[in-house]
């Protein structure tokens, strides 16, 4: 199993939490769940079998984490995961978020992580101390 990936994100004033994990060669999943307050608000599960194929290397899974993970954030930050924190459903089960499907090959440089912590923090920093 690989390590997991967590992001603290902030958008339109509330705070979220995203983690990202390897569920196991045996269960061969990469599930990505976004939080509010700890309740789960969205999550994505995706078998990196069907889309990386079962000899799948360790670096190749890592890549596909990091990607679901950065779209996740992305589709965050683009108001398209929202939370009310009066509503009744965040008691419910989390529902399945409709999600693009992921694309591997879209997070395959450093310089794509490294701009997405550059944006994360600005944001911090123009939001001033909590």
């Amino acid at each position: 199993m690989i390590p997991g990936l967590n992001s603290n994100v902030s958008h339109a004033g509330v705070d979220y939490h995203v983690q990202t994990e390897d569920l196991g060669g045996q269960n061969p999943f990469v599930l990505t769940l976004v939080f509010r307050d700890g309740a789960i608000l969205a999550r994505e599960k995706v078998n990196y079998h069907e889309t990386l194929g079962e000899g799948a290397t360790e670096a190749q899974i890592k890549r596909f984490m990091g990607g679901q993970h950065h779209r996740i954030i992305q589709t965050l930050l683009a108001g398209r995961i929202q939370a009310d924190a009066a509503s009744e459903s965040m008691l419910e089960p989390p529902q399945e978020a409709t999600l693009t499907p992921p694309q591997p090959a879209s997070f395959t440089t450093d310089e794509n992580l490294d701009q997405l912590i550059d944006e994360y923090i600005r944001s911090r920093r123009a939001r001033g101390p909590h």
